[in-house]
């Protein structure tokens, strides 16, 4: 039992690689919240912009910030891990300096862990915006909740290909994160989902009905850096190393292997359908060579058949049987 008076603490960690401009809006969605003890930590990974001016000034100007640079740049997986081995507080969280919290944020999310002790990773939803974040309110103090055991957050992660989790949404209790260990080096697009699924093989997953974060889009974000395949090999490996990791002690993964192999199978399909129809051959077979090494089985789709058959009558032909084919629709209809 929390004695009356002491907040929970939640230590934010925010990576920042010339996101300077950026930088100020997210510490200060931080430094705002309620009803709970923060602190920040702005790890600058060698930034070649405004951003150690602007970090140095939130350091001194608030003793709840800390900021440090690297002399060289370490890569965001790296600027995690070392951040994490500094954090004391009761939750942590990893906020891009891109993105920011909304209002009441980790107290809604730490208010439904202490509550559930056996409980280790919450999250909600996320706001998605351009140039700058809506204005939306007021955001509630308390917010309703499922929790999901470790059996259903695997199927369900398996079904979409991914955990469904957005980064800026998460919190997660400190002792459950030192107890399974930082983020993969060697999955630096998909760490995320990854470690997510780790957590929810160590303790429950409470999914949030609330906004817990404005998620930024735009031309800079790291998502953006690699391509749709790149993306969805790197998402079947998280997936693959995670089985490796645990099927001994659940074997049960077993069951949802095959799910998550024709999820990743038919995304990658559909993306290949995309790239046909962008006449990106090279593309398209590349995306359609990866789903069949995932899921043999996606080749028997109905789908599959109309797209190879469209494949081998050609662009030039297609472009025009297909004025043809709608003239026949619409006589008929």
């Amino acid at each position: 039992m929390k004695a009356i008076g002491i907040m929970t603490s939640v230590d934010v960690i925010v990576p920042c690689y010339n996101y300077g401009s950026m930088l100020e809006g997210c510490v200060q969605s931080i430094l705002s919240q309620q009803g709970v003890a923060v602190r920040v930590f702005i790890v600058d990974d060698a930034s070649s912009d405004e951003t150690p001016e602007v970090g140095r000034r939130l350091a001194r100007a608030d003793l709840r910030v800390q900021y440090w640079r690297h002399s060289v740049n370490q890569g965001h997986i790296n600027s995690y891990n070392e951040a994490l081995a500094r954090v004391t507080a009761s939750y942590c969280v990893i906020l891009s300096a891109d993105d920011l919290l909304t209002p009441g944020s980790l107290l809604r999310a730490t208010r439904v862990l202490e509550a559930n002790p056996e409980a280790g990773l919450a999250y909600g939803r996320d706001i998605p915006f351009r140039d700058a974040p809506p204005v939306m309110g007021p955001f509630p103090r308390v917010c309703t909740h499922t929790i999901f055991d470790y059996r259903t957050f695997l199927e369900r992660a398996c079904r979409l290909g991914h955990t469904g989790i957005q980064a800026p949404s998460a919190i997660v209790r400190t002792s459950l994160h030192k107890a399974i260990g930082g983020y993969l080096v060697e999955l630096p697009h998909s760490g995320d989902t990854e470690i997510w699924l780790r957590m929810a093989a160590g303790a429950p997953v409470v999914e949030l009905h609330a906004e817990q974060s404005f998620r930024r889009l735009h031309s800079r974000s790291m998502s953006l850096t690699y391509s749709p395949l790149e993306r969805l090999r790197e998402q079947r490996r998280a997936f693959e190393i995670h089985f490796a990791d645990v099927r001994d002690a659940h074997p049960e993964v077993a069951d949802v292997v095959p799910i998550m192999c024709r999820t990743i199978a038919e995304s990658a399909f559909w993306s290949a359908v995309r790239a046909f129809e962008a006449e990106q051959d090279d593309l398209c077979e590349a995306f359609l060579a990866f789903a069949v090494e995932t899921d043999p089985g996606v080749a028997d789709n109905p789908a599959w058949r109309r797209l190879r058959w469209k494949r081998r009558a050609g662009h030039a032909a297609l472009r025009w049987l297909t004025p043809l084919a709608r003239l026949r629709q619409a006589t008929w209809a």
